[in-house]
């Protein structure tokens, strides 16, 4: 739209300062280009700033019809049909309104009318930033539109100054101050590329004016100066617009005639733009191998990735061929690769001169079967390699195919290290996870050694009157029965607490979530009598059972159930209830087992509730706050999640809701879920 108001103003500029009537008639028709594209890119700008998501269907084919109505008027512009003879005026120059022109007018007004429109209601659509920014352009527009069309009525016999000019100038003024005072684009690469264009277009178009001028006088023994003039700006024109025809005629020829590299080609461009979210590492390898296979049919590809510890290439993946051995490469190839960072045919070796170091790649390449040696490197470290042996039917690999594996290296050694950062991530989840289970039995392990020592001594007491009462069989009946009740629960005791401190791996089996939170209950039990806080259970009868890792969610009902006693000052209750909920997703309704872990504490303040799922938030001096943040992954993990109320002074209640079916929940996250 600039470019087209620019030109205008041009076209003004020279007819008022034309030396000549004939200069006047050839300046105007090449300059009116500008203004016949005035309507479409007027309207075209205000639709993408009015509606900068995305212009409606509808307007985007009422803009296709002004973009060819404008061309229309382009093949009319030199003819009498679109303009009238040529005439002076006190200040200079001006054409005459031909037939057609009355309806360049109406297109005109049109344009302006449907941009008002459009500003209108996306001023009633925006956000009050958005209102306020578009303040500046409806004065802008408004400024320039008003009195512009003044500019019009000369050419139909009105003697008026054309003043439109000028009114735009200033319009354009009150926009370029919105564009910077509400940063709506950044000025400065506009500029830059701005002043590129013009710098370039200088250095190449002031010799060539010059010998075309020469070629005038060679060949036709007369300058034309507006001959030169125009030649110039088909040249600028056609250099302008080289680029985006060349890269949309591009594509076409590469899928008539390369169709089927072309194919491959896209597949390999949308698997490197899937690659960086996949963190499982065999995951990735092997879609890295099905896709490079079913592309290019490569048959044939290794992947060997670094082994710090003992500074050799170990084989990740192996395909279509025996199980490679580790290879140590010599730090002078390594360093080569680095510098390289591209792939290597095995034919290229030879024309390298550092007979060594291509010695040892050559041998490498034997090895395993290789035509393309790939490194994976990543901030200037060579991480792996890829090895990738024959394409399908003994095809050579083309050069756009080595362009193409380069930038997919670079993919392929983020995403190897993304994997490798979310491992470590996963193993120091595990440690922590180990530890909040070792800090919660050491909260437990002074109560239960009371619960502990009375089994004892009264197994001690029996047997040292065991002697004495041996032949009194009531007796010896009576402590065998009592001895073996109370060493059977010092051992589910026992093993209970070795079960839940021993590390396991995650595995979810079907469980009785009844059965784990009696488990629970006896290791709690002691530390609630302690506090006299008394445990009630109501459990939903016919409850089915959940699939879960029941070391884990041991984990989250016991550090629960303990904050809970914590939070109980002096005598309290604590109630734990089982029901199955529906949860709404989005795609529908899904049952949940519901635990409720309800108890009569302190509570929560309404300002810590957004937090105490945050890692090492904790309200208590003595607290590492992991306990719920743990239990929150946990959870999450499991595809479920936990929803928590609280009253300062009445307690709190916390719901873990697991999923029934195996695909869990998507939608709802975090303790704001809500269930029916």
């Amino acid at each position: 739209m600039l470019l087209s108001v620019a030109a205008w103003n041009m076209e003004w500029a020279g007819l008022f300062a034309a030396p000549s009537a004939e200069f006047a008639y050839v300046w105007g028709n090449i300059f009116r280009l500008g203004l016949l594209f005035i309507p479409p890119t007027f309207l075209h700008f205000t639709l993408n700033f009015a509606f900068s998501s995305k212009i409606p269907p509808r307007s985007r084919i009422i803009l296709l019809i002004f973009y060819l109505v404008s061309l229309i008027w382009v093949f009319f512009n030199w003819s009498r049909s679109f303009h009238g003879h040529i005439f002076a005026t006190p200040w200079g120059y001006n054409f005459k309104s031909g037939p057609l022109y009355s309806f360049f007018i109406l297109q005109f007004i049109l344009a302006v009318f449907l941009s008002f429109y459009n500003m209108i209601r996306g001023y009633l659509i925006s956000d009050t930033y958005h209102r306020h920014r578009m303040k500046y352009f409806f004065l802008a527009i408004g400024t320039s539109f008003a009195l512009g069309p003044v500019n019009f009525l000369p050419k139909f016999g009105v003697e008026i100054y054309p003043i439109g000019n000028i009114v735009i100038t200033i319009g354009l003024f009150i926009a370029a101050y919105s564009v910077v005072q509400h940063r709506l684009m950044d000025v400065s690469v506009f500029m830059a590329k701005g002043l590129s264009y013009l710098l370039s277009l200088a250095i190449l178009a002031v010799p060539f004016f010059f010998v075309i001028i020469f070629l005038e006088e060679h060949f036709f023994h007369e300058i034309q100066i507006i001959f030169a003039l125009v030649l110039i700006m088909l040249g600028a024109a056609s250099i302008l617009l080289f680029g985006f025809f060349k890269v949309r005629i591009d594509r076409t020829m590469s899928h008539i005639v390369l169709k089927d590299k072309y194919n491959y080609h896209q597949i390999l461009k949308d698997f490197s733009r899937r690659l960086v979210t996949i963190v499982d590492l065999d995951r990735l390898l092997n879609l890295l191998a099905d896709t490079i296979e079913k592309s290019m049919g490569v048959k044939k590809i290794s992947v060997f990735l670094l082994d710090p510890e003992k500074d050799l290439f170990r084989p990740r993946l192996v395909r279509g061929s025996t199980p490679g051995e580790p290879i140590k490469i010599s730090q002078a190839a390594i360093q080569f690769l680095q510098d390289r960072k591209e792939a290597i045919l095995r034919v290229e070796l030879d024309w390298f001169e550092k007979k060594a170091m291509v010695e040892e790649l050559k041998s490498i390449l034997r090895r395993c079967e290789t035509e393309v040696f790939l490194p994976l490197i990543f901030m200037d470290r060579m991480i792996g390699f890829i090895n990738l042996g024959q394409k399908a039917e003994g095809q050579i690999y083309y050069p756009e195919d080595l362009n193409l594996l380069y930038p997919l290296g670079n993919q392929v050694a983020i995403a190897i290290e993304n994997s490798n950062l979310y491992d470590s991530l996963k193993k120091s989840q595990t440690l922590i996870r180990r530890a909040d289970r070792l800090s919660s039995l050491g909260t437990l392990v002074a109560s239960l050694a009371h619960e502990i020592r009375n089994p004892l001594v009264s197994i001690k007491t029996f047997t040292q009157l065991l002697p004495e009462r041996i032949e009194d069989v009531e007796f010896r009946d009576y402590f065998l029965k009592v001895a073996s009740g109370e060493i059977d629960r010092l051992t589910g005791l026992i093993n209970e607490l070795l079960g839940f401190a021993r590390p396991a791996e995650p595995r979810l089996e079907g469980e009785d979530i009844h059965n784990l939170i009696d488990k629970m209950e006896v290791l709690i039990a002691t530390e609630a009598r302690k506090k006299n806080v008394a445990l009630h259970k109501n459990y939903a009868p016919d409850l089915p059972q959940v699939r879960i890792d029941a070391e884990q969610i041991k984990q989250v009902l016991l550090n629960i159930l303990l904050n809970a006693i914590q939070a109980i000052r002096g005598e309290g209750e604590i109630w734990i209830e089982t029901r199955t909920v529906q949860v709404p997703l989005e795609e529908g309704t899904e049952p949940f087992v519901q635990v409720e872990i309800r108890d009569t504490g302190v509570g929560i303040p309404q300002e810590n509730l957004e937090r105490i799922f945050d890692p090492f938030f904790s309200t208590r001096p003595e607290g590492n706050g992991l306990g719920l943040a743990i239990s929150h992954q946990i959870v999450h993990d499991h595809r479920g999640f936990i929803t928590v109320e609280s009253e300062v002074g009445k307690g709190s209640s916390f719901k873990v809701h697991l999923p029934l079916k195996t695909g869990g929940i998507g939608a709802v996250q975090g303790q704001n879920a809500t269930v029916s």
